[in-house]
């Protein structure tokens, strides 16, 4: 893959941020700013549960968004009583973005770093942590 040429002298061959990155940028940044100042608690614009309307039951995301307004918040503890599996998860969708930021800014090809397997390990943690949370004295 040839390297572009540096422009005006400058000493980074990378082009710009494309707008689609900027754009994808600004949303999670808007995103997270909304779950930050509004309690996701009996808001009608949050996204609702559909299994667990229907069923009472709790999916393995159920309480994700008000985990994230406790972490945004830094109360770690309640973060972790409403949805362990998010945050115990958290750090490896922030090593993820990371590398993808990383791979994009040295110019290399980007690789995911989760195979196959891992997708399905984390597919099976999810599904076994959905049973596990439903389960008598869970709470």
């Amino acid at each position: 893959m040839p390297v572009p040429p540096r422009l005006h002298g400058s000493a980074d061959p990378r082009p710009g941020l494309p707008w689609q990155g900027w754009l994808a940028l600004a949303g999670a940044v808007g995103a997270l700013v909304v779950v930050w100042g509004v309690e996701p608690q009996g808001q009608f614009f949050y996204p609702r549960c559909w299994l667990h309307q229907s069923t009472g039951l709790l999916c393995p995301g159920c309480g994700a968004t008000r985990a994230l307004h406790a972490l945004l918040h830094g109360d770690l503890r309640t973060a972790w009583t409403l949805n362990p599996l998010v945050v115990a998860l958290l750090p490896v969708g922030w090593a993820y973005g990371a590398h993808a930021a990383w791979a994009w800014r040295t110019g290399r090809r980007w690789m995911p770093p989760l195979g196959a397997r891992h997708l399905v390990v984390l597919t099976a943690v999810a599904f076994v942590f959905g049973i596990v949370r439903n389960l008598p004295g869970w709470r």
